[in-house]
C-alpha cells in the first residue's frame, strides 16, 4: 500500500496558441510556476510538421520543461474531431519523430491501436499518460475505479481521469476514488473535476494523492482551469 501524504502536485501549463507572442511571453514570465508544458495539438489547427515547428519554439523559450503532447479526439461537448484511424496515424508519427517527453493516449481508442502505440512509445523512451474524459457526467464510483484499474493494467506512467460534476457529491466521489486508487499503486494518478464546482480538485488534489494539475496563461483551455500563478500559490497552502 502506498503511503499517503500531502504531496505537492506538479503543475502542467496547457498551451494551444503558440503563434500568439503574448501567450509565449506570459508563459516565459511565469516559468517558475509550472513544471511541464502540455501542447494541445487539437487546438493548434496545423499538421504534424506544424506541430514540430511549434514545439521547437516552446523548447527554445522553455528549455527546462518537459513536453506533454495531447490531441483530444472530442471537444468539450463530446463531439468527435478526428477519426480513430486518423488519431492513430497522427500520434504514431509524433512518437516516431520524438516530438515530446510524454504522450497522451486516450483510453477508449481501439485496443490494437493502444497496444501498438504503447510499444512504440516505450521503444522511443517516451512516457505515457493514459487519459479518459467524461464531459457530461461523473461516473459511478465503481466505474471510476475500473477506469483507473484499466490504465494501471496498461502500465501507464500517468493515469488521468477528468469528469463533469453536477454537485459536491460528484467532486467528493472523484477525490475518494483518486485516494483509494493511489493507496494501492505507485503510479502517478491524476483526477480532475471540471467546471467551477470542481476547482478544488485542481488545488487540493495532492491531499488525495493526485500528482498533477493543469493551469493556463492567457485564457483557460479547459473548463475550470486556474492561472498557473494562482494555482501554484493555492497549492502551497496544502504543503505538509
Amino acid at each position: 500500500m502506498a503511503e499517503q501524504s500531502n504531496a505537492i502536485p506538479k503543475v502542467i501549463l496547457t498551451l494551444s496558441n503558440i503563434k500568439d507572442r503574448d501567450i509565449l511571453a506570459e508563459a516565459t514570465h511565469y516559468k517558475d510556476y509550472f513544471d511541464i508544458v502540455e501542447y494541445r495539438a487539437d487546438l493548434a489547427d496545423t499538421t504534424v510538421s506544424g506541430y514540430e515547428e511549434e514545439i521547437k519554439i516552446i523548447k527554445e523559450k522553455l528549455p527546462d520543461k518537459q513536453i506533454l503532447f495531447t490531441y483530444r479526439t472530442e471537444d468539450n461537448d463530446g463531439k468527435s474531431k478526428i477519426s480513430m484511424d486518423g488519431y492513430f496515424e497522427l500520434v504514431k508519427e509524433v512518437i516516431e519523430k520524438k516530438l515530446c517527453d510524454i504522450i497522451d493516449l486516450e483510453l477508449m481508442i481501439y485496443e490494437d491501436y493502444m497496444d501498438k502505440l504503447l510499444v512504440l512509445a516505450r521503444a522511443n523512451d517516451i512516457l505515457v499518460l493514459i487519459s479518459h474524459h467524461e464531459y457530461e457526467f461523473t461516473p459511478r464510483t465503481k466505474d471510476m475505479l475500473a477506469i483507473y484499474n484499466r490504465m494501471i493494467q496498461l502500465k501507464a506512467d500517468f493515469c488521468k481521469l477528468a469528469v463533469k460534476p453536477h454537485d459536491g457529491k460528484d467532486v467528493l466521489n472523484l477525490m475518494s476514488v483518486v485516494y483509494e486508487t493511489k493507496q494501492n499503486c505507485e503510479l502517478n494518478i491524476i483526477g480532475i473535476a471540471m467546471d467551477d464546482i470542481g476547482k478544488i480538485t485542481r488545488v487540493a488534489c495532492g491531499v488525495f494523492g493526485s500528482s498533477m494539475t493543469f493551469g493556463y496563461v492567457g485564457k483557460p483551455v479547459a473548463p475550470g482551469q486556474i492561472h498557473v500563478k494562482d494555482l501554484h500559490d493555492h497549492i502551497t497552502l496544502y504543503q505538509s
